[in-house]
């Protein structure tokens, strides 16, 4: 048996992690690099020790603070966990890191936690609200850092690396030297939860780690800077995009913008939109952008299709050698030359100039630009916020021009908007004039434009918009069905359920939280989105669903959009709000719509493979039929 499958066992038997008796069973042959008896040893005492300390410390420090001791732990056993002794040193790298934890939760046992207070690369951790798990992440703190006036922020986002994992992210940094900067900024490190793209959790993760950063430094949010490189520069293409109010500038090297091409995908479905930056281009009238790739590296493409995109929409660049620049925008694209995948080392200083210029003026809200948007979970911009689209997954856009106290707004696909007015005299929408206010909501009435009225029926709107995976961006509990019915539907629900607690782990490097129907308490409503697994007879909570939304499931079958599926060969998967908490989901046998293997494959493939709901066929697994609700949740 391998190690890391005799390891499991005793996880999932309740068996606490770090027996020695399970660490030296014997090894599998495999290209891994498993550490030696000698070392299992030691892992598995260090492991034993520093998990001893922090359930101690639980009880009496600010979890804040034991985040930066147990993230030490998690990483350990998680190597161990997953066997991801991908490289020579990576065991003893693993014992380094232990004893790192081990100094610290003895420094924090002993009142002092010096690291909070120390410049150069500092390895820091919060705790994740989308599973409570403890994600690490890298801080370089200038050396005359006091906190005495807010610093600037550098948002760094890593490439793609098979073989890294907390421990390489942990060592690595607890050893790096702070790099040259051109100005002494807080430089920021994100883990991202492994390698995502900064995608579903890893999105979250790049913001709950800036919050986190936040809370333990004076940070001047005017001048935060995003950047990063491969896997990284996808991250920066799409966080960048999406999110174009948040940046005094964004830098993207390499990496992808688009599924369709990039993954060689065959007629994607419409929920590539979500992240494919490409459809996002035109954002970048609302912000400072870099983009660049090497002469000779395939993932030039990604800057060349931003840079397409923006020509498409009517920007014109003007080529110099290996430079694009267009007087219509704050925007650079590099080309490498002669260079493969990496900086080339003038276009990195070019870029390094451009991005401290814009950092150094900060955030500013443009007098005209573009935001665009396919689904109202990337909503917001400066003064415009899309409430709602009148159709999900297509192209919405808000033109705006802001002069002579008037804000001028063109729109497209926009259902509601709010806009903020402070300082303004006008609201000028599609044509119709309104008096600004600090904030005011408009509704699009059959004949143009009027105030909002309350929202008082089930509608789309940020945060509660779908598709399925949108659910697990946020905090998220797993509830296994009870008594009832056996059914061949039930346990393949079951196994749904066994799949999504399998690879989220493995992938997105945290526990899938997991109750019994019976444990499930009003609290689990308010604090996160509810995953039912089963049927309407063994799990009370989708019977309660059903109630509500407009599919219907009963032993007769499975009625949806007019389409009836024979329920005992078929499963329904669905997201919808949840009724006893509409501000939050309740997710009906599903965990995320891609798999083991998309993971393994290109990020690009990260994208959502049903929309709203959906009909499984139990003996194939195959999704038979899927689709999406409207505006209205009907």
């Amino acid at each position: 048996m391998c190690w890391h499958r005799a390891q499991q066992r005793c996880h999932d038997s309740g068996v606490r992690f770090g027996l020695v008796a399970v660490l030296a069973t014997s090894l599998c042959a495999q290209t891994h690099f498993p550490p030696t008896p000698d070392q299992q040893q030691q892992i598995a005492a260090k492991i034993d020790q520093l998990d001893a300390a922090v359930a101690k410390l639980r009880a009496t420090v600010p979890d804040e603070q034991l985040v930066d001791a147990e993230v030490y732990l998690k990483a350990a056993q998680w190597i161990v966990r997953f066997d991801e002794f991908f490289a020579a040193g990576y065991a003893a790298q693993t014992i380094a890191v232990l004893d790192a934890g081990l100094e610290r939760a003895g420094e924090i046992e002993n009142g002092n936690a010096p690291w909070g207070k120390q410049a150069g690369v500092v390895c820091r951790a919060y705790r994740s609200r989308v599973d409570g798990s403890v994600q690490p992440y890298a801080i370089t703190v200038p050396a005359d850092y006091t906190g005495a006036s807010a610093a600037w922020l550098e948002v760094i986002l890593h490439g793609r690396g098979d073989t890294q994992n907390e421990v390489s992210f942990l060592y690595s940094h607890g050893r790096a030297k702070p790099k040259p900067a051109a100005h002494p900024v807080l430089q920021l490190e994100v883990w991202g939860r492994g390698n995502n793209a900064y995608r579903w959790a890893g999105e979250t993760d790049v913001f709950e780690a800036i919050d986190s950063v936040r809370k333990r430094y004076r940070v001047d949010p005017e001048h935060v800077v995003l950047r990063g490189f491969s896997m990284g520069g996808a991250g920066a293409w799409h966080i960048g995009l999406h999110h174009p109010d948040q940046w005094a500038a964004m830098e993207a090297g390499a990496g992808f913008a688009d599924t369709e091409v990039y993954a060689k995908i065959v007629e994607p479905p419409p929920y590539v939109h979500i992240y494919d930056a490409q459809d996002y281009a035109v954002n970048a009238t609302a912000l400072p952008i870099v983009g660049y790739g090497g002469e000779d590296d395939a993932q030039l493409r990604a800057s060349t299709t931003i840079r397409e995109a923006l020509e498409h929409a009517g920007f014109h660049f003007q080529q110099n050698g290996y430079t694009y620049t267009t007087e219509a925008l704050r925007a650079l694209f590099l080309v490498g030359p002669k260079t493969q995948h990496k900086w080339e080392p003038e276009s990195k200083k070019l870029s390094d100039a451009f991005v401290l210029a814009n950092q150094t003026r900060g955030i500013r809200e443009p007098e005209s630009y573009r935001f665009v948007t396919w689904t109202e979970r990337y909503n917001r911009a400066f003064r415009v916020t899309i409430d709602q689209l009148e159709q999900d997954y297509e192209r919405a856009q808000v033109e705006v021009h802001t002069a002579a106290r008037v804000l001028d707004a063109t729109t497209k696909n926009v259902e509601r908007l709010t806009l903020t007015g402070d300082g303004l005299k006008t609201f000028r929408i599609d044509g119709q004039s309104f008096p600004a206010r600090v904030s005011a909501t408009f509704e699009r009435a059959k004949n143009g434009w009027r105030t909002a009225n309350p929202v008082t029926t089930l509608s789309k709107q940020h945060g509660l918009q779908g598709p399925i995976d949108d659910a697990f961006l946020d905090s998220f509990v797993c509830v296994k069905p009870g008594s009832g019915e056996a059914s061949a539907a039930n346990d393949f629900a079951l196994r749904q359920l066994d799949r999504f607690a399998a690879e989220f782990p493995k992938w997105m490097r945290g526990d899938v939280r997991v109750k019994k129907v019976a444990d499930i308490a009003p609290a689990d409503h308010e604090a996160a989105n509810i995953i039912a697994f089963g049927t309407p007879s063994t799990n009370p909570l989708i019977a309660r669903l059903l109630q509500y939304a407009p599919i219907h499931w009963s032993n007769d079958g499975i009625v949806v959009g007019g389409r009836k599926f024979d329920a005992a060969t078929h499963l329904l998967a669905m997201i919808y709000p949840n009724p006893d908490n509409p501000r939050r989901y309740i997710v009906v046998n599903s965990g995320h719509t891609f798999h083991e293997a998309d993971f393994k494959g290109t990020n690009a493939l990260l994208y959502p493979r049903v929309g709203d709901w959906a009909v499984m066929e139990i003996a194939s697994g195959r999704v038979v039929a899927e689709g999406v609700f409207d505006r209205n949740w009907r």
